[in-house]
């Protein structure tokens, strides 16, 4: 049976259980940010990264005790995620028009967020050593063919020098060969993990180059691995929708924005080129 009458009827939206995939936000500490934060970024001492030396205590040599000279400072600068809606006033209330603002920046914060990560996502205020392509990344050479190689070879260079579990970022074409190789061992609290308990952040909104954005090999993407990582945001601002009225063409002009920083603990970082092929099939690259 057709239906009845040719008006199709409005009803709200579905889709108000969603859940976010395993990017980014997954994987960091969420942290707030207050304004002075917001207005001047963030930097803190990473005192506990040094490296750690074996002495010999025999009396024939006496060696001189190694030390650290002084401590790194990590940074991040705060950067804007913004959405911005116009739509006539008429059938539309402007609780509406703020509801989807804050509904379409809360779908796309997060690929944002990892596209400034990655590379600094155009930014001219991104400094670019804070971001994972900008990092000055020692290239990590795999032993063996294979995604599960070049992952194993990537945390084997970062475990000698973190003393803590990492983080893999890795754009989210990569997951068939991660998932054929093992690599994603399991799900802790909405978070992918390898055998070692590596996080693992699948990111849509990174890209796939690396080291001073060089491009991967054909059939490769570009894999980082960073020390814990923090993310810093402020509650989403979103002026009355009344307020900002386009009233000379009678439409809703309404805003929603947040503001994020993000830093990892420590400043070393590695990259890997990492096979698409699933199972593997490729050669290891060459190292650039």
């Amino acid at each position: 049976m057709g239906k009845i009458i040719d008006n199709r009827q409005l009803v709200d939206a579905p889709g108000a259980l969603r859940q976010r995939r395993y990017g980014l936000f997954d994987v960091a500490t969420r942290l707030p940010m207050d304004r002075r934060v917001a207005a001047a970024g963030i930097q803190f001492l990473t005192d506990h990264c040094g490296p750690a030396e074996l002495y010999d205590q025999t009396c024939t040599d006496s060696p001189v005790k190694p030390y650290t000279e002084g401590s790194d400072l990590m940074g991040a600068d705060p950067f804007w995620v913004i959405v911005r809606k116009r739509c006539g006033s008429v059938g539309r209330t402007p609780e509406e028009m703020v509801a989807a603002a804050r509904s379409q920046l809360d779908a796309q914060d997060q690929t944002r967020v990892e596209d400034v990560v990655w590379d600094g996502g155009g930014l001219a205020t991104i400094d670019a050593t804070d971001t994972l392509t900008g990092s000055g990344a020692t290239v990590v050479t795999p032993l063996a063919t294979g995604a599960g190689a070049a992952i194993a070879a990537l945390e084997n260079a970062a475990y000698q020098v973190y003393g803590y579990r990492g983080v893999i970022h890795v754009n989210t074409q990569a997951e068939g060969a991660l998932k054929d190789a093992g690599v994603l061992d399991r799900l802790e609290s909405g978070v992918w993990r390898t055998a070692v308990g590596t996080a693992v952040s699948l990111g849509a909104g990174y890209d796939i180059t690396g080291p001073a954005d060089a491009a991967p090999d054909a059939g490769f993407v570009w894999a980082f691995m960073t020390a814990p990582v923090f993310e810093w945001s402020m509650d989403v601002a979103q002026p009355e929708a009344t307020r900002t009225l386009d009233r000379s063409l009678n439409q809703w002009d309404v805003v929603a924005e947040r503001i994020h920083a993000v830093a990892w603990e420590c400043p070393e970082v590695f990259a890997v080129q990492v096979p698409l092929a699933a199972p593997a099939a490729s050669v290891p690259p060459a190292v650039p």
